[in-house]
């Protein structure tokens, strides 16, 4: 009786118009989005290393070598001609590709000698052209990643293999967030709406609340790798496909590792079927409670802007941080972390607290579901 009702379901969905609109302007945002981002202005690895290079003389201009004042001026002097010298060398290094590995060695120490200033309290260099650590290090980061990997610097920020992250990025969050409410906000308001047809499948509350959760997160899923697939390759056909173990910097247990592509790829499709989930018995409970699906949709979007309403008006409350676990992209990226002060908003943690608050919706809801049934218990006896 399960399996047949889950066809039933499963029919429902198929003919729902509204869920496939959706579903389709969901696979149409990857090529879409592109028509915009590629008349985006990039800067490049060689821009990158101009602009450094004209820091590096704007700071020269302005330094004052008086080692009576300052008796570690002689050492930072020392420290930013060797930098400059390495970044006039990189320029170098980038022309040609078999000088990459020297461009990667060099840039290794240049970082070295940032952090060497930091020694010194970056002595005599404006505030503005001081390079912050966390930058330092998720650059050395992506220098030693490519050094072991033997990988092209400066690859093309329009291939399918570089789009495709940022893509990912901006449908992480509230628009993935509005996208799953809108896809399965109404599951229970229709059987409340025809409880005589439901009533016509012996088959327990909770089973059926599996069973329709089941069938929405497959759909989602469904538009949302179809999309991911559509995209990479229009993009792919117009600009190539690119190098899919090119790097992208994840934050885990406080501290910035490089992997492939293809394995954030994998990262972000498990925080995405995670966050489906959770957004999914989210949505159930408050139907239950509201019975109104734009009542429920209101109340998870001002649940989702508590932390940043919070942070705005100055409150510390970490505990409603873990709230930001859902968009993945901003978390993974270490964006969470820097803007809430909080060095648990990252991956490591995420996946274990998306897993934990699905666990607890469905404790919630298992709960409620066996109050009511003793209450109906209790009223039949008082009854008879």
């Amino acid at each position: 009786m399960f399996w047949t009702y889950m066809k039933f379901e499963s029919k429902l969905l198929l003919y729902n118009w509204k869920n496939w609109l959706i579903g389709i302007g969901l696979i149409l945002f990857f090529p879409l989005y592109f028509s915009y981002y590629s008349q985006l202005d990039i800067k490049n690895l060689s821009d990158q290393k101009r602009e450094e290079d004209e820091q590096m003389m704007s700071t020269f201009n302005g330094f004052n070598l008086d080692t009576d004042l300052e008796p570690n001026l002689e050492a930072v002097y020392n420290n930013l001609t060797e930098q400059s010298h390495l970044i006039n060398m990189q320029r170098f290094y980038l022309r040609k590709e078999e000088t990459h590995n020297d461009f990667i060695q060099n840039g290794l120490r240049l970082n070295e000698l940032r952090l060497q200033l930091y020694e010194y309290d970056n002595q005599g260099i404006p505030s503005e052209y001081v390079k912050p650590k966390e930058e330092i290090f998720k650059e050395s980061t992506l220098l030693q990643y490519y050094k072991e990997h033997q990988l092209f610097l400066a690859p093309d920020p329009f291939t399918a293999s570089n789009y495709m992250p940022i893509a990912l990025k901006m449908i992480s969050g509230i628009i993935f967030l509005l996208f799953v409410l809108l896809m399965g906000g109404s599951m229970l308001v229709h059987d409340q709406e025809h409880a005589s047809v439901i009533k016509g499948f012996p088959i327990s509350f909770m089973r059926k609340l599996h069973g329709k959760v089941a069938i929405h997160f497959l759909q989602i899923m469904f538009f949302l790798v179809v999309g991911g697939i559509v995209g990479t390759i229009y993009v792919g056909i117009k600009h190539g496909y690119g190098n899919f173990m090119t790097p992208v910097l994840v934050l885990q247990n406080g501290t910035f590792i490089a992997m492939s592509n293809l394995k954030y790829y994998g990262y972000l499709l498990i925080g995405f079927a995670l966050v489906t989930l959770l957004l999914l018995y989210a949505t159930v409970l408050l139907n239950i409670l509201t019975k109104n699906m734009y009542a429920s949709v209101l109340c998870i979007l001002g649940i989702y802007y508590v932390p940043d309403l919070l942070l705005a008006a100055g409150v510390k409350a970490d505990f409603m941080q873990v709230i930001k676990y859902i968009d993945v992209s901003y978390v993974l990226s270490g964006e969470a972390a820097q803007q809430f002060v909080n060095n648990n908003l990252d991956g490591t943690h995420m996946y274990g607290w998306l897993v934990g608050l699905n666990v607890l919706l469905l404790v919630i809801l298992f709960g409620w579901n066996k109050i009511k049934k003793i209450r109906k218990v209790e009223t039949a006896v008082k009854v008879n």
